[in-house]
C-alpha cells in the first residue's frame, strides 16, 4: 500500500515536471515567435558594428598606426556621446511594447513622437556645443600627438550626424516595441551597405584617409534616419494614427518620460564610461596596445549585438506581457528567450575560437598589431557566454521599465571595474585590463539577478 502510494506520488511529480517543461520550454509557437522577432534583429545588429568594423578595416590597411588609433579613440568617444542617449531607444522600446500589448494606438503615437522630438533637439544641442564636448572628453582619452590629431579630424566631421543618430534611436526603439523587426533589418542594411560603399570611394579613390571614413559614416547615418521617418509615416497612415492630434508637448507626459529615462541615462553613462576608461588605460600602455585593443573591441561589439538580438526581443515580449497584464505570458517569455540568448553566446564563443585570428588579419595588415591582438584574443573569446546573462537581464528590466535597478547595477559595476584596473594592471598589464572588464560584465549580471525576484513578484500579480 505504501509502495503504491509512493509510486503514485512519483508519477504525479513526473507528470507535473513534464507539464511544466512542456508549458514553458516545448512551445513551438513561442519559439517561432521569438525567432521571428530575433533573427532580423540579430542580422541588423551584426551590421551595426560594421560601421566601426569597416572604418577600422579601411584605415587598418593604410599602414599608419596613428590613423588606426585615431579611429578607435574617435569611435569610442562617439559611443560615449551618442550612447548616453540610448534611452531614446531603450525607453521607447519598453513604452511602445507596453502600449502595443495594451492595444493603445494613441499612447504609441505619443511615445514615438516625443522620442523623435527629443532626439532632434538633443542632436542639435550636441552640434552647437561640440567644441565644449571635445574639450571636455579629449583629455580623458589621453592620446598622443599624431593619434590625437587623427581623432580630432574624424570627430569634427562625424559630429554632424548627431540629430540623425538620436532620432534613429527612437525609430528603431518603436519598431522593436511593435515587433516590426524586419523593417529594422532593412534600415540597418541600408545604412551599413551605403557606409561600405562610401568608405571605399572616399578612402581608396579620393585618398581622404580618416576624413573620408568620417564623411562616409555621416552620410550613411542621415540616409538611415530619413528612410526610417518615411517608413513610420507609412505605418501611421496605415493604422490611421494622426500625429498632429496628440498632446505632444504635455508637461506631465514629458516629466514622466524624463523620470523614466534619467535612470537609463545614468546607467548608459556608466557603461560607456567604462569603455572610455578602457581606452584610457590602453593608451597608457602604449599606442600599440591601444591599436590592438581597438581591434579586439570590434569582437566585443559584434558579440554584444549578436546576443543583444535576443535581449532586444525580450524587451519587446516582456513589455507586451506587462501591457497585456499577463503574468503567465511574462514568465514564459523570460524562460524561452533566455535559452536562446545563452545559446547565441555559446555560438559566438565557438565562432571567435575558430576564426578569431583570421578576423584580426582581416582588420589590419600591421604585423605588430596583429601579434599583440592575438596575444589577448582569449579574453574576447570568453566574453560572449558570460555577457549573455547580463544582456538578457538588461532586456527584461528594460521591457518592464524597471530602470532604477538597471541604474544602480551599472553604477556598482563601473566602480568595480575602476578599482579592478587599479589593482590588476600594475600586476598583469593588458591582461589585467581585460580581467577587470570580465569582472565588470559579471557584476552587471549579478546585480540585476539579485533584483529579479522582486520584479517577478510584481509582474506575476497580473496573472
Amino acid at each position: 500500500m505504501i509502495c503504491f502510494y509512493q509510486t503514485k506520488v512519483i508519477e504525479n511529480k513526473d507528470l507535473l515536471l513534464t507539464e511544466f517543461y512542456k508549458n514553458n520550454y516545448i512551445d513551438n509557437k513561442m519559439h517561432r515567435k521569438i525567432l521571428f522577432i530575433a533573427v532580423p534583429l540579430i542580422l541588423s545588429n551584426l551590421t551595426v558594428p560594421l560601421l566601426t568594423f569597416v572604418d577600422t578595416a579601411m584605415i587598418g590597411h593604410l599602414g599608419n598606426v596613428s590613423y588606426l588609433g585615431g579611429i578607435t579613440a574617435g569611435a569610442t568617444l562617439f559611443t560615449l556621446i551618442y550612447g548616453n542617449f540610448i534611452f531614446l531607444r531603450m525607453g521607447t522600446t519598453g513604452l511602445s511594447a507596453q502600449a502595443f500589448g495594451a492595444r493603445e494606438n494613441n499612447e504609441l503615437s505619443n511615445v514615438f513622437s516625443r522620442s523623435i522630438f527629443l532626439g532632434l533637439l538633443i542632436g542639435l544641442l550636441i552640434i552647437v556645443f561640440r567644441d565644449a564636448i571635445f574639450t571636455l572628453f579629449m583629455p580623458v582619452l589621453s592620446l598622443s600627438g599624431n593619434v590625437g590629431e587623427s581623432s580630432a579630424n574624424y570627430m569634427s566631421i562625424r559630429i554632424f550626424s548627431a540629430p540623425a543618430v538620436l532620432m534613429n534611436f527612437g525609430i528603431i526603439g518603436c519598431l522593436i516595441g511593435i515587433q516590426k523587426t524586419k523593417v529594422v533589418l532593412i534600415i540597418t542594411f541600408l545604412v551599413n551597405g551605403l557606409n561600405v560603399i562610401l568608405d571605399y570611394v572616399f578612402v581608396v579613390f579620393y585618398k581622404m584617409d580618416v576624413s573620408g571614413v568620417a564623411l562616409g559614416t555621416l552620410i550613411s547615418e542621415w540616409v538611415a534616419c530619413i528612410f526610417g521617418l518615411i517608413v513610420f509615416a507609412m505605418i501611421f497612415k496605415r493604422f490611421n494614427m494622426r500625429l498632429f492630434d496628440i498632446k505632444l508637448f504635455s508637461k506631465e507626459e514629458f516629466l514622466k518620460l524624463f523620470n523614466l529615462n534619467f535612470d537609463i541615462f545614468i546607467r548608459t553613462f556608466c557603461l560607456v564610461a567604462t569603455h572610455i576608461w578602457l581606452i584610457n588605460r590602453s593608451s597608457n600602455l602604449g599606442d600599440l596596445v591601444l591599436a590592438a585593443n581597438g581591434i579586439l573591441l570590434n569582437f566585443v561589439y559584434i558579440s554584444a549585438f549578436f546576443v543583444d538580438g535576443f535581449a532586444f526581443t525580450t524587451e519587446s515580449l516582456v513589455g507586451e506581457a506587462k501591457g497585456a497584464k499577463d503574468g503567465t505570458m511574462f514568465k514564459r517569455y523570460v524562460i524561452n528567450s533566455t535559452i536562446w540568448c545563452v545559446v547565441s553566446g555559446m555560438f559566438c564563443v565557438i565562432f571567435f575560437g575558430v576564426f578569431g585570428a583570421k578576423l584580426i588579419a582581416l582588420l589590419t595588415d600591421i604585423v605588430a598589431v596583429k601579434e599583440v591582438s592575438n596575444e589577448y584574443l582569449l579574453w574576447v573569446i570568453l566574453l560572449p557566454v558570460i555577457s549573455a546573462f547580463s544582456y538578457q537581464l538588461d532586456g527584461i528590466f528594460t521591457g518592464v521599465t524597471r530602470t532604477r535597478d538597471m541604474r544602480n547595477g551599472a553604477i556598482i559595476s563601473f566602480f568595480v571595474f575602476i578599482i579592478s584596473t587599479i589593482i590588476f594592471i600594475p600586476i598583469f598589464a593588458n591582461h589585467g585590463l581585460w580581467l577587470a572588464y570580465i569582472l565588470f560584465i559579471l557584476v552587471r549580471a549579478i546585480t540585476l539577478a539579485l533584483r529579479f525576484p522582486a520584479l517577478q513578484r510584481e509582474i506575476i500579480l497580473f496573472k
